[in-house]
């Protein structure tokens, strides 16, 4: 197996021979000038022939290195050839011989040898396979071509070659067989063309002619010698060392694939093959008639034309009857397409009109081109009637302000102009009397060739699930005036009755009335319970955060629970305990009363309940109530957080509860932007842990904002506000950005993506409340956090205030805006998602794992097409992506992401089995791109990369970053190589790692 070139280099060689050739022919055609004597022409030639035939034996054998298999012996017996020519004529010129009063057999000799060697070298190279009436064709077409080149040869050479031999096996023997050689090569060169496909066509072409001047000069060479007026130094010369380097540029000529497997050929003769052949036949025929004057050929030239025709005409026939099959075989499958596509259209249609919801197509201007029966309905149209009509100026409802909402904001036109989806949006469409509706928006572009030809848009009436929302509040408010209140009267009433405040009661009546005080107890901290969840899953209670010390939490809770553990015979022990946290003090007691009050219930007497707390890295603080009851089966770990979960069901009548505490907690965590979870050992332990953020240090004066800090956008048209907030936040660590106005925001906003934006709402121009409803539309930062920052409070405003993260009301305190700031952050990072694109299921089940530890969501997928479709749905944050997947390459999913504008700038973490080709890289990048290899870098090390990415695009703080393990920088340092592509996450790795 000979060395490979890459075929850039082929290319670039290629580029080089070929003029070099075009320009030596040049100069020796200026050489061979009848201007110059003899002598020089003569030696002019000689040096030609030696040169031209050198350099295409040196190039034949370099091509022959760089082939393989038959192509490989195809040029060595060509190369073969080129020797055997250079030797005769070496020979010829050391003994002095003559061509025409004194031949040299052994030039002779080698020159038949040459020719021989090339017919050989021809036939060797491999070809595109036929079979059936393709082979018939390729025949027919060499027989045409091979007597078209007989029939040439017989009119200009062989009459003269025959008139001037006494005997065909005399000493003129050679002088018809060189000819003989020379037709029969160029022919078997144009059967080669005809046979050859792809990328080694046009090299085969340029061998083929290069033997046909070469084959042209030994013919007029025979001629002339058989006249007797051959010299060395004329014209025809030229032809042997043109020849000779049109062989060596078809050597440089690149081929992308070398190897042996050849493709059938499944069609007939193309247009280039029967002009081709037909060509030849029209030179045969103007040689025939302009050229012809012996008689000796007559009957042999008859013959090979009758020949010519037999073989044309059948081939004709042929090409006739491929043909006609060829058309009748595309109409039948024609036909069966089109009745598939009518089926398939009928199946549309029927699930279009069947579907409840308006489903809508626009074209690349915003015009409807189709609308489903259910979405003309809505909109008090017929189908028919909205045909054409321009969607976002004929439905979308105007502003508050009554002015119409640009066409270039609409995500009608978003999904054109970018290509991509946008879910869930909500938008206000007017029917056709004028009253308006509530909807939930996906768009989606319509693709035709990775070119946007439209839009289909799928709207969904929300007044009921509002007005659901609404009813649902309104229940809410009843049950907590109108059941609190009586039960309060209930309950204090019975508990007179039982304590004999209200005189003796007998034995029975003094056990029922303690049985209905217990029961309304407990009736109400179910109602209590129930109010709260559904409270605080919607956010409607409010959180009132502040810097707290975690002791300070403990203690309170344990305090609380102090008498019910002595009760119960169990030891409530505080663990070592530290750190400071940002939470709403009275929510997280009450989480951590729930925890240890479910550990008291289910221990033992003389058991243990340890509750202690610990600062982590990631910036977070670990709560942990451990306790040595029976624990939870296994089954049942991953449900205990649901709403009335009991691991048994008679727990709720035996140890009371009302199956609402975990849920409440895991709310409670949830609001903080921390992770609930369990760990237990059936008949041992149980334990339960959160996490909750830790506050930002405060910067030291004269302490420089590093780097990588979070970049906060402060947007107000106050200068003084703007400079005074901005002062605050980089005081403790934030890279603030200020800005005068709403549009300067939005664009600000759009381009930078923020890791949270400050706004006011009075400002000239464009509002904060646009400025907010802009941010919420636009696909790159619907998920930044905001936090208005007003002289108004939210009450002002309740349709507002659900859209925004945070809400401050001037004047603001340095800690109120630190403090607003860091539970939107810590929002965010709760509802981070990872992409996990990994066909291996139980290493998938290792990395979601160690990433659900802090409190990541992790969507798993196991090939490239399930990963381009969940990354479109959830836009993760960061993607871990495994190149190697069943259905195609990972480069697939890098290639899909990178046409999405909503993804195009994900951080990405390449872990795959093999180390990624550093030229490769490129290609496989998308926002800041890390590369691991499976097996150097453990999965714990990866943990630490995917938190790294997700600090610099959540905004977390660089002191509360995961620091890069010790094993992770020496696996480095053995071949594992990491890049990346943003100034702002290469600051989350390690400088001797970048």
């Amino acid at each position: 197996m000979g060395r490979s070139l890459s075929l850039a280099a082929q290319r670039r060689r290629f580029r080089v021979a070929a003029p070099a050739a075009v320009l030596t022919v040049v100069l020796f055609a200026v050489l061979l000038h009848p201007g110059f004597s003899d002598t020089f022409r003569e030696g002019a030639s000689a040096l030609g022939l030696m040169a031209a035939g050198t350099t295409t034996g040196v190039s034949v054998w370099l091509r022959a290195r760089w082939s393989s298999g038959r192509r490989r012996r195809g040029w060595l017996w060509l190369l073969a050839a080129a020797v055997s020519a250079v030797l005769g004529n070496v020979w010829a010129a050391i003994a002095g011989y003559d061509p025409v009063t004194d031949p040299s057999l052994v030039s002779d000799l080698s020159v038949s040898l040459a020719l021989a060697l090339s017919i050989v070298g021809l036939l060797t190279f491999p070809t595109a396979r036929r079979r059936g009436r393709n082979l018939t064709i390729m025949v027919l077409d060499g027989i045409v071509g091979g007597s078209a080149v007989l029939i040439m040869a017989s009119v200009l050479v062989y009459d003269e070659l025959l008139a001037s031999v006494d005997q065909v096996f005399g000493p003129e023997f050679f002088s018809l067989l060189i000819p003989f050689l020379d037709v029969a090569l160029v022919t078997f060169g144009l059967f080669l063309v005809l046979r050859s496909r792809g990328e080694s066509r046009p090299a085969l072409a340029l061998v083929a002619l290069g033997f046909l001047l070469y084959a042209i000069a030994d013919l007029s060479f025979a001629v002339r010698v058989a006249q007797g007026t051959f010299t060395w130094g004329d014209f025809p010369d030229l032809g042997w060392i043109a020849g000779y380097l049109l062989i060596a540029v078809a050597s440089w000529y690149p081929a992308g694939d070398e190897d042996e497997a050849v493709e059938d050929a499944h069609t007939a003769a193309d247009a280039r093959d029967t002009l081709l052949v037909f060509s030849v036949v029209g030179v045969a025929g103007i040689v025939q008639i302009f050229f012809s004057g012996g008689e000796e050929m007559q009957r042999a030239q008859e013959v090979l034309w009758l020949a010519l025709a037999v073989a044309t005409g059948a081939r004709q026939v042929l090409l006739t009857a491929d043909n006609a099959q060829l058309r009748r075989g595309l109409e039948r499958r024609v036909a069966e397409q089109t009745a598939d596509l009518r089926r398939l259209a009928r199946r549309t249609e029927t699930l279009l009109t069947s579907v409840g919801d308006g489903i809508y197509g626009v074209d690349a201007r915003g015009r409807i081109t189709s609308m489903n029966p259910s979405g003309a309905r809505a909109l008090g149209y017929t189908p028919e009637a909205l045909l054409g009509q321009p969607a976002h100026e004929l439905f979308h409802a105007p502003g508050v302000d009554g002015a119409p909402f640009p066409y270039e904001g609409c995500y009608i036109a978003e999904a054109i102009a970018s290509g991509t989806v946008t879910s869930a949006e909500e938008d206000v469409y007017v029917c056709a009397d004028g009253a308006e509706f509530p909807v939930e928006i996906t768009a989606s572009p319509l693709l035709d060739d990775d070119v946007v030809t439209g839009a289909v848009v799928v709207f969904r009436d929300v007044t009921q699930r509002r007005e659901v929302d609404r009813m649902k509040n309104e229940f809410l408010s009843v049950v907590s005036h109108e059941l609190r209140t009586p039960l309060t009267s209930i309950r204090g009433s019975l508990g007179l009755l039982a304590g004999g405040q209200l005189g003796e009661l007998s034995p029975r009546a003094t056990s029922m009335a303690r049985i209905a005080l217990e029961s309304s107890e407990r009736l109400t901290r179910l109602i209590n319970d129930i109010l709260d969840l559904e409270r605080i899953e919607s956010g409607a209670r409010p959180m009132e955060l502040a810097v707290i010390d975690a002791r300070a939490l403990v203690e309170a809770a344990t305090a609380e629970l102090d008498a019910m553990a002595r009760g119960a015979d169990v030891r409530l022990e505080v663990g070592d305990t530290a750190g400071t946290v940002l939470a709403d003090r009275d929510r997280i007691v009450q989480t951590l009363i729930n925890l240890l009050n479910n550990a008291i219930k289910f221990s033992s007497a003389g058991g243990r309940v340890v509750v202690d707390a610990q600062p982590r890295d990631g910036g977070t603080v670990l709560f942990r109530v451990h306790d040595e009851g029976r624990g939870i089966p296994a089954d049942q770990i991953g449900t205990i957080f649901d709403r009335f979960h009991q691991v048994d069901s008679s727990d709720a009548r035996q140890k009371g509860g009302t199956g609402l505490g975990l849920a409440i907690s895991r709310g409670i965590v949830d609001r903080h932007g921390g992770r609930i979870w369990a760990e237990s050992e059936p008949g041992r332990s149980t334990t339960v842990q959160f996490t909750l953020p830790a506050p930002h240090r405060s910067r030291l004066a004269g302490e420089a904002v590093p780097a990588d800090a979070p970049t906060i956008l402060v947007c107000d048209d106050e200068p003084a506000v703007v400079g005074t907030l901005s002062a605050m936040l980089a005081q403790h660590g934030y890279r603030p950005v200020g800005v005068g106005d709403g549009d300067e925001a939005i664009a600000r906003a759009t381009a930078e993506r923020p890791a949270a934006v400050l706004l006011d709402l009075r400002m000239s121009g464009t509002s904060g409340a646009e400025v907010l409803a802009e941010l919420r539309r636009g696909e790159r930062t619907r998920n930044i956090p905001v936090v208005v920052v007003s002289g108004l409070a939210p009450e002002s405003d309740p349709e507002l205030s659900p859209q925004a993260d945070g809400w401050l009301v001037k004047p603001v305190t340095e800690g109120q805006l630190v403090q607003a700031v860091e539970v939107a952050l810590a929002g965010r990072l709760s509802e981070s998602a990872v992409l996990l694109v990994e066909d291996d299921e139980d290493l998938a089940e290792v990395i979601s794992a160690l990433l659900h530890a802090h409190g990541l969501r992790v969507d798993h997928a196991t090939t490239a097409a399930s990963a381009i479709e969940t990354g479109r749905a959830v836009r993760p944050q960061v993607i871990v992506l495994d190149l190697h997947l069943p259905d195609d390459d990972g480069s697939a999913v890098v290639a899909a992401f990178r046409r999405d504008p909503a993804l195009a700038a994900t951080p990405l973490v390449v872990y795959s089995a093999a180390d990624v080709e550093v030229e490769r890289r490129a290609s496989l990048e998308l926002g800041p791109t890390v590369f691991l290899t499976k097996g150097r870098t453990a999965p714990e090390d990866l943990e630490q990369r995917v938190l790294g990415l997700l600090d610099a695009v959540t905004g977390r703080p660089a002191e509360a970053r995961v620091p890069t393990s010790p094993t992770t920088t020496s696996t480095t340092t053995t071949g594992t190589t990491t890049t990346t592509t943003s100034r702002t996450a290469s600051d989350t790795i390690p400088k001797e790692e970048r």
